[in-house]
Protein backbone atom coordinates (compact mmCIF):
# COMPACT_ATOMS: atom_id res chain seq x y z
CA UNK A 1 0.00 0.00 0.00
CA UNK A 2 2.88 2.30 0.79
CA UNK A 3 4.31 1.63 -2.63
CA UNK A 4 1.00 2.41 -4.34
CA UNK A 5 0.72 5.62 -2.40
CA UNK A 6 4.20 6.56 -3.44
CA UNK A 7 3.36 5.79 -7.11
CA UNK A 8 0.21 7.86 -6.89
CA UNK A 9 2.16 10.73 -5.41
CA UNK A 10 4.62 10.60 -8.29
CA UNK A 11 1.81 11.19 -10.93
CA UNK A 12 1.65 14.70 -12.47
CA UNK A 13 -0.96 16.79 -10.82
CA UNK A 14 -3.81 18.09 -13.03
CA UNK A 15 -3.33 21.55 -14.36
CA UNK A 16 -5.84 24.20 -15.37
CA UNK A 17 -8.82 22.26 -13.98
CA UNK A 18 -8.53 19.18 -16.24
CA UNK A 19 -10.55 17.05 -13.83
CA UNK A 20 -12.78 19.83 -12.54
CA UNK A 21 -16.53 19.65 -13.15
CA UNK A 22 -18.13 21.96 -15.74
CA UNK A 23 -19.56 24.08 -12.93
CA UNK A 24 -16.11 24.42 -11.34
CA UNK A 25 -14.53 25.23 -14.69
CA UNK A 26 -17.18 27.88 -15.41
CA UNK A 27 -16.73 29.36 -11.95
CA UNK A 28 -12.97 29.41 -12.35
CA UNK A 29 -13.29 31.13 -15.74
CA UNK A 30 -15.90 33.59 -14.48
CA UNK A 31 -18.57 32.57 -16.97
CA UNK A 32 -21.79 30.60 -16.91
CA UNK A 33 -22.12 26.94 -17.75
CA UNK A 34 -24.07 27.80 -20.93
CA UNK A 35 -21.28 30.07 -22.11
CA UNK A 36 -18.74 27.37 -21.25
CA UNK A 37 -20.70 24.82 -23.28
CA UNK A 38 -20.83 27.23 -26.24
CA UNK A 39 -17.08 27.82 -26.03
CA UNK A 40 -16.28 24.13 -25.61
CA UNK A 41 -18.55 22.95 -28.49
CA UNK A 42 -16.57 21.50 -31.41
CA UNK A 43 -16.38 23.85 -34.33
CA UNK A 44 -17.16 22.74 -37.86
CA UNK A 45 -14.27 22.37 -40.17
CA UNK A 46 -13.62 25.50 -42.18
CA UNK A 47 -15.31 25.48 -45.52
CA UNK A 48 -17.79 22.74 -44.59
CA UNK A 49 -20.57 24.83 -42.98
CA UNK A 50 -20.95 27.11 -45.97
CA UNK A 51 -21.01 24.31 -48.45
CA UNK A 52 -24.34 23.84 -50.22
CA UNK A 53 -25.48 20.94 -52.35
CA UNK A 54 -24.52 21.41 -55.90
CA UNK A 55 -27.48 22.69 -57.88
CA UNK A 56 -28.44 21.20 -61.16
CA UNK A 57 -26.61 22.79 -64.01
CA UNK A 58 -28.98 25.07 -65.84
CA UNK A 59 -28.82 25.44 -69.55
CA UNK A 60 -27.80 29.01 -70.39
CA UNK A 61 -30.66 31.11 -71.66
CA UNK A 62 -28.71 32.13 -74.68
CA UNK A 63 -28.18 28.48 -75.67
CA UNK A 64 -31.95 27.78 -75.76
CA UNK A 65 -33.50 28.46 -79.13
CA UNK A 66 -36.41 30.96 -78.70
CA UNK A 67 -39.79 29.96 -80.12
CA UNK A 68 -40.91 32.04 -83.10
CA UNK A 69 -43.89 34.36 -82.49
CA UNK A 70 -47.28 32.98 -83.61
CA UNK A 71 -48.42 34.02 -87.05
CA UNK A 72 -51.93 34.38 -88.41
CA UNK A 73 -51.26 31.99 -91.28
CA UNK A 74 -50.21 29.28 -88.80
CA UNK A 75 -53.63 29.28 -87.12
CA UNK A 76 -55.58 26.08 -87.55
CA UNK A 77 -59.07 26.87 -88.91
CA UNK A 78 -61.83 25.52 -86.74
CA UNK A 79 -64.71 23.68 -88.36
CA UNK A 80 -67.97 25.64 -88.55
CA UNK A 81 -70.41 24.88 -85.78
CA UNK A 82 -72.87 22.18 -86.62
CA UNK A 83 -76.31 23.47 -87.48
CA UNK A 84 -78.74 22.63 -84.76
CA UNK A 85 -82.11 21.31 -85.75
CA UNK A 86 -85.08 23.48 -84.97
CA UNK A 87 -87.22 22.25 -82.10
CA UNK A 88 -90.71 21.07 -82.96
CA UNK A 89 -92.17 24.13 -81.24
CA UNK A 90 -90.45 26.39 -83.81
CA UNK A 91 -91.02 24.38 -86.97
CA UNK A 92 -94.68 25.33 -87.17
CA UNK A 93 -93.69 29.00 -86.76
CA UNK A 94 -91.27 28.82 -89.70
CA UNK A 95 -93.86 27.00 -91.83
CA UNK A 96 -96.63 29.47 -90.99
CA UNK A 97 -94.39 32.48 -91.60
CA UNK A 98 -93.27 31.33 -95.05
CA UNK A 99 -96.82 30.32 -96.00
CA UNK A 100 -98.17 33.77 -95.16
CA UNK A 101 -95.29 35.48 -96.97
CA UNK A 102 -95.99 33.47 -100.13
CA UNK A 103 -99.67 34.35 -99.87
CA UNK A 104 -98.63 37.99 -99.42
CA UNK A 105 -96.67 37.84 -102.69
CA UNK A 106 -99.73 36.48 -104.51
CA UNK A 107 -102.03 39.14 -103.01
CA UNK A 108 -99.51 41.87 -103.79
CA UNK A 109 -99.33 40.94 -107.48
CA UNK A 110 -103.14 41.00 -107.82
CA UNK A 111 -103.61 44.25 -105.89
CA UNK A 112 -100.89 46.14 -107.78
CA UNK A 113 -102.49 45.14 -111.06
CA UNK A 114 -105.90 46.40 -109.88
CA UNK A 115 -104.46 49.65 -108.47
CA UNK A 116 -103.17 50.58 -111.90
CA UNK A 117 -106.76 50.50 -113.18
CA UNK A 118 -108.36 51.99 -110.07
CA UNK A 119 -110.33 54.66 -112.00
CA UNK A 120 -111.96 52.10 -114.27
CA UNK A 121 -112.65 49.76 -111.35
CA UNK A 122 -114.39 52.53 -109.41
CA UNK A 123 -116.48 53.43 -112.45
CA UNK A 124 -117.56 49.84 -112.87
CA UNK A 125 -118.48 49.55 -109.20
CA UNK A 126 -120.48 52.79 -109.28
CA UNK A 127 -122.51 51.70 -112.26
CA UNK A 128 -123.04 48.19 -110.89
CA UNK A 129 -124.61 49.46 -107.67
CA UNK A 130 -126.52 52.32 -109.35
CA UNK A 131 -124.67 55.15 -107.58
CA UNK A 132 -124.50 57.29 -110.72
CA UNK A 133 -121.55 58.35 -112.79
CA UNK A 134 -118.03 58.21 -111.31
CA UNK A 135 -116.14 61.40 -112.22
CA UNK A 136 -112.94 61.29 -110.07
CA UNK A 137 -110.85 59.34 -112.58
CA UNK A 138 -107.73 61.50 -112.15
CA UNK A 139 -107.76 61.21 -108.37
CA UNK A 140 -108.46 57.49 -108.53
CA UNK A 141 -105.58 56.88 -110.93
CA UNK A 142 -103.27 58.98 -108.77
CA UNK A 143 -104.24 57.01 -105.67
CA UNK A 144 -103.78 53.78 -107.58
CA UNK A 145 -100.25 54.81 -108.59
CA UNK A 146 -99.24 55.58 -105.03
CA UNK A 147 -100.82 52.42 -103.70
CA UNK A 148 -98.92 50.37 -106.27
CA UNK A 149 -95.70 51.82 -104.80
CA UNK A 150 -96.59 51.76 -101.12
CA UNK A 151 -97.87 48.18 -100.98
CA UNK A 152 -94.60 46.56 -102.22
CA UNK A 153 -92.62 48.67 -99.73
CA UNK A 154 -94.82 47.44 -96.88
CA UNK A 155 -94.36 43.85 -98.03
CA UNK A 156 -90.56 44.14 -98.30
CA UNK A 157 -90.33 45.61 -94.80
CA UNK A 158 -92.62 42.89 -93.45
CA UNK A 159 -90.67 40.08 -95.12
CA UNK A 160 -87.33 41.52 -93.95
CA UNK A 161 -88.43 41.70 -90.33
CA UNK A 162 -89.85 38.18 -90.48
CA UNK A 163 -86.66 36.71 -91.96
CA UNK A 164 -84.48 38.49 -89.41
CA UNK A 165 -86.55 37.08 -86.57
CA UNK A 166 -86.45 33.61 -88.12
CA UNK A 167 -82.66 33.71 -88.32
CA UNK A 168 -82.50 34.80 -84.70
CA UNK A 169 -84.76 31.91 -83.68
CA UNK A 170 -87.56 34.20 -82.52
CA UNK A 171 -91.31 33.80 -83.03
CA UNK A 172 -92.20 35.31 -86.41
CA UNK A 173 -95.61 34.13 -87.63
CA UNK A 174 -97.32 37.30 -86.41
CA UNK A 175 -95.10 39.61 -88.50
CA UNK A 176 -96.88 38.88 -91.85
CA UNK A 177 -100.20 39.32 -90.06
CA UNK A 178 -99.19 42.76 -88.85
CA UNK A 179 -97.94 43.63 -92.34
CA UNK A 180 -101.27 42.59 -93.84
CA UNK A 181 -103.17 44.73 -91.31
CA UNK A 182 -101.00 47.77 -92.06
CA UNK A 183 -101.43 47.25 -95.79
CA UNK A 184 -105.19 46.98 -95.41
CA UNK A 185 -105.37 50.16 -93.33
CA UNK A 186 -103.41 52.10 -95.97
CA UNK A 187 -105.74 50.89 -98.75
CA UNK A 188 -108.81 51.71 -96.64
CA UNK A 189 -107.60 55.26 -95.99
CA UNK A 190 -107.00 55.90 -99.70
CA UNK A 191 -110.37 54.43 -100.74
CA UNK A 192 -112.25 56.37 -98.08
CA UNK A 193 -110.74 59.62 -99.28
CA UNK A 194 -111.60 58.67 -102.86
CA UNK A 195 -115.21 57.73 -102.05
CA UNK A 196 -115.92 61.00 -100.28
CA UNK A 197 -114.14 62.98 -103.00
CA UNK A 198 -116.46 61.78 -105.81
CA UNK A 199 -119.84 63.62 -105.88
CA UNK A 200 -121.91 60.59 -106.90
CA UNK A 201 -120.39 58.24 -104.32
CA UNK A 202 -120.45 60.89 -101.59
CA UNK A 203 -124.17 61.58 -102.18
CA UNK A 204 -124.93 57.87 -102.19
CA UNK A 205 -123.18 57.29 -98.85
CA UNK A 206 -124.74 60.35 -97.23
CA UNK A 207 -128.23 59.22 -98.31
CA UNK A 208 -127.55 55.79 -96.86
CA UNK A 209 -127.93 53.92 -100.12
Amino acid sequence: MTELAEVADTRPRPEYGEYASPAEQAEAMGITEAELAAVSAPKAAPGKADEKPAAAVDTPAESASPLPPPRAEDAIPLPPPAATALPASRRWDRTATFAMLFFGVYALVISVASFRELGAAMQQTTEQFGYGEFTSFALANSFGFWLSLIQPVIFVITAGIALIRLRAGKLSFFVPLIGAVVSGIVVLVFLTILLYSDPALSAAFQSGQ
